[in-house]
């Protein structure tokens, strides 16, 4: 259980650290770092890729709840996975990357994304270091066949 433990203090570290040099470095302007690579603080209401963002409260909290509910669904799955002594790396990336999130929009009143990965005309989605783990989690779960 410690090394699920430990990847999760890690993952939050990283976020956390991150998303707090993104504000106070790039809150007012972007920083192009090259042609593929750029920070610009966004505050994302909805959920990946900004979908079901809305301005209004009601839809936010409707939305954060169910991110709750899917969060301590996994949690569940995850902890009967571990019991079962299957391998839950994917979902410690998951529900680490699910509760950094949610402590924004709890502070902040939306998700900070920043991470901005372009390439010519084509540009992937902002992101964190929170959806990162998510992604990673997904993947995870899909490749390495976890519960």
């Amino acid at each position: 259980m410690y090394k699920y433990l430990f990847l999760g203090v890690i993952i939050f570290l990283l976020d956390r650290i991150t998303k707090l040099a993104a504000l106070a470095y790039c809150s007012s302007a972007a920083y192009v770092v090259n042609s593929y690579l750029s920070f610009d603080v966004v505050f994302n209401r909805g959920v990946s890729w900004g979908m079901f963002h809305s301005s209004t409260d009601s839809i936010f909290i409707i939305v954060s709840l169910l991110i709750v509910a899917i969060t301590v669904f996994l949690c569940w799955h995850a902890y009967h996975n571990w019991r079962a002594g299957n391998s839950i790396i994917g979902h410690a990336c998951i529900i680490t990357g699910s509760v950094c999130n949610l402590i924004d929009r709890a502070m902040y009143g939306g998700v900070i994304d920043f991470i901005i990965l372009s390439y010519k005309t084509f540009s992937w989605p902002v992101f964190n270091m929170a959806d990162a783990a998510i992604v990673i989690g997904v993947f995870m779960l899909i490749l390495f066949d976890e519960k």
